[in-house]
């Protein structure tokens, strides 16, 4: 058997467990103890032994398993600050960070500019049609740019650390 699956297999019992004594806090805690290794477990881990977040299925795992820590044992010091922990680390995954920040601007920008001409000069002349497809155009490529310059802080992350990655976690 793997060693996940060990853990997950441990998860479960303690699990069944728990549904019979629902109010056996050490039970609670040995449950709450099986979910964070099953999680760290899951995680990528690099050559430097670093813990990474590397994929959305590690994610949601995570998320998961903050949430039933805080729940199951909201009393153990070290098992709340781990799922703190987590989940900050978690929020921090969620904002949007730019790739690549001068190329970005530089294309947007030329982009922007060379729509402000083709609408003026469409103005100026009178074409109605030229002055409709240089608004959408620009702002189609806009939109390009920001959908191809623009990740999530936890993908770049895992971006970064692909090459040293010793283990891919689940």
């Amino acid at each position: 058997m793997h060693p996940d699956d060990e853990l997950a297999a441990e998860v479960d019992r303690l699990y069944g467990e728990l549904r019979a004594r629902p109010e056996d806090n050490d039970l609670r805690a040995r449950l709450a103890w099986a979910i964070r290794r099953m999680t760290e477990a899951s995680l990528a881990v690099t050559v430097y032994q670093v813990r990474v977040i590397a994929n959305e299925r590690q994610r949601d795992l995570c998320r998961q398993a903050a949430a039933q820590i805080l729940e199951l044992a909201p009393w153990d010091g070290e098992l709340r600050a781990f799922a703190t922990g987590l989940t900050a680390e978690l929020e921090a995954g969620d904002r949007w960070v730019w790739q690549q920040k001068p190329i970005a601007v530089t294309l947007a920008a030329c982009t922007a500019g060379i729509g402000l001409v083709v609408v003026v000069t469409g103005g100026l002349t009178r074409s109605i049609p030229l002055v409709v497809a240089a608004a959408v155009l620009s702002s189609a490529v806009l939109a390009g740019i920001v959908l191809g310059f623009r990740r999530q802080a936890w993908r770049q992350t895992a971006q970064a650390a692909a090459p040293v990655l010793e283990s891919t976690g689940i």
